[in-house]
């Protein structure tokens, strides 16, 4: 988690989100059709936002999140795959990153 904080740090200036998979760091340009795609397979980006802060989201909602922000970055995985991949690596860095992309949505600068 902390390097990907590290990754993070200069996000701001960038309005890119760097995803970390595979050994690879991808890098994830938050526009409109990305957003609709999440929108339309997971709800609204607000509630993903405050289901993914508390503690009761679930790890195929973090999977599928994960899935389309990879293929955005033009990586295509197989979401059993993936799923077994994140699970192997640990789930938190994954949330960080998800938490990022959509505070960045929310509150673009």
């Amino acid at each position: 988690m902390r390097r990907l904080r590290e990754e993070t740090r200069f996000m701001g200036k960038t309005n890119t989100v760097p995803l970390r998979f595979e050994n690879h760091v991808f890098t994830v340009t938050p526009d409109f059709a990305l957003v609709r795609e999440i929108e339309n397979e997971l709800g609204s980006i607000s509630a993903l936002r405050e289901t993914f802060s508390r503690t009761g989201w679930l790890a195929s909602d973090l999977v599928t999140f994960t899935q389309i922000l990879l293929q955005a970055a033009g990586k295509s995985v197989d979401y059993l795959l993936l799923g077994n991949a994140m699970l192997r690596e640990g789930l938190m860095h994954y949330l960080v990153a998800a938490q990022v992309f959509l505070d960045m949505v929310l509150h673009a600068e």
